[in-house]
């Protein structure tokens, strides 16, 4: 029993597993809570506490702590970059809201990292796989109601602000697009390491039904984070064939060369997307604008920002985010608190290039942020930790990779 309640040695398929999915799932800006707490912060401080409690002493690693240590330092240099902006008069924020959400991150951060260094390879793609396959449940179902035309449940709305945007249980239709937003990857990867037939076919229909999914989002940022790293992935796995078949570099050349020639062919398709992302939705029209004016904010306070709150918009300081997760960083936190993201997101994909389905997840949760202020997304910290983990763990035994061991309960290829 004990290991149901407590985050023990190696997370496996039980009580806490449907625990961390429901967390990641309703946790943020969602409307299932009271106040400024709900379900995932109820879940997220009982395995805090237990984790502390479990711990002897807690000695904290640059290889291990990455996440928990990038959120000291980083909330250690918007709090500086606060006190500039106060003693020099820039434009002092409301920061009570900000300083709590990221203290959250930090203790989610500290928490699963605590949890997961000490996790195996193969438990840590259990729980990875059982958010996939539960994810795909429990969202799928949502979605299903809501095609049925049924737009709230339990009181609770389904849609946007009343439209018929999908958004269940939750006032930002980022919420959702966040969490299937690597899934489609994840799948893939998952049919990978699968050897039973009928897990490979319903991963690859969850594939599927996590992309309609994600377009019932009505996000324009998912959508264009889909088509860079779907770029990305097909440029990877030709390279990784025609690595695989020893071919020479100038097959190589010719092939990059190919890719360039259809992209000027296509260009006015490009020209046209890339039109969408800026004019297809309300944020995307404004986009410009807004990241021209947190550029101007940035400069009030280029070394250390202006701290907590929002200074873009569509004038300088009109308090809107700069929908631009690296120019959101800037304007809080300077060239200081970038320089800490630009490294922290160095080593996190560095780590998760052992895997090209793994790298890709990681990737379009990066390239998400290039539309949206993502710093406050638990899901998305959540999922950057496991997959850290999930390829040091790979990348520290080969042997996950390169040996196939039968599993009669799983069929599991590792």
């Amino acid at each position: 029993m004990k290991n149901n309640i407590t985050l023990q040695r190696d997370i496996t398929f039980n009580l806490q597993h449907i625990f961390i999915l429901i967390m990641i799932l309703f946790f943020g800006f969602t409307t299932l809570r009271i106040g400024l707490f709900g379900i995932g912060e109820a879940i997220l401080l009982v395995f805090c506490i237990t984790q502390l409690i479990s711990q002897r002493d807690i000695y904290l690693s640059a290889e291990k702590h990455l996440f928990t240590i990038f959120w000291f330092y980083y909330i250690g240099v918007i709090i500086i970059g606060y006190a500039v902006n106060t003693f020099l008069a820039i434009n002092p924020q409301f920061i009570k809201f900000d300083l709590m959400s990221y203290t959250v991150i930090l203790f989610l951060c500290f928490t699963f990292e605590l949890a997961f260094k000490k996790s195996s390879y193969f438990n840590l793609y259990k729980l990875l796989r059982f958010i996939y396959f539960g994810g795909i449940i429990v969202v799928g179902a949502l979605y299903f109601i809501y095609l049925k035309g049924i737009y709230s449940l339990f009181g609770f709305p389904l849609t946007y602000a009343g439209s018929g945007i999908f958004s269940p249980f939750a006032n930002d239709y980022h919420q959702f697009a966040y969490f299937v937003a690597p899934l489609p990857f994840v799948g893939l990867y998952i049919m990978g390491k699968e050897r039973n037939l009928l897990f490979k076919i319903v991963a690859l229909l969850g594939t599927v039904l996590c992309i309609k999914i994600g377009m019932a989002t009505t996000s324009s940022t998912l959508e264009s984070s889909w088509v860079i790293t779907t770029i990305l992935f097909c440029v990877l796995k030709v390279l990784e064939i025609l690595k695989g078949l020893g071919r020479s570099k100038s097959i190589i050349i010719v092939f990059f060369c190919f890719v360039s020639l259809m992209i000027i062919l296509n260009y006015e398709n490009i020209l046209s997307f890339i039109n969408d992302f800026f004019k297809g939705d309300t944020n995307g029209e404004n986009r410009l604008i807004i990241w021209s004016n947190a550029i101007k904010a940035w400069k009030h306070s280029p070394i250390f920002g202006l701290g907590p709150g929002s200074f873009s918009g569509q004038e300088v300081f009109f308090g809107y985010e700069a929908h631009n997760t690296f120019l959101q960083i800037l304007t809080q936190g300077g060239i200081m608190g970038g320089i800490a993201y630009i490294i922290l997101v160095r080593k996190l994909t560095k780590m998760a290039s052992v895997n090209v389905y793994i790298l890709c997840a990681v990737v379009s949760l990066i390239a998400y942020g290039l539309g949206i202020n993502d710093l406050r997304r638990t899901v998305l910290w959540f999922y950057f930790i496991l997959f850290y983990f999930l390829s040091l763990k790979s990348k520290g035994d080969k042997s996950n990779e390169a040996t196939i061991i039968n599993d009669n309960s799983t069929g599991i290829q590792r």
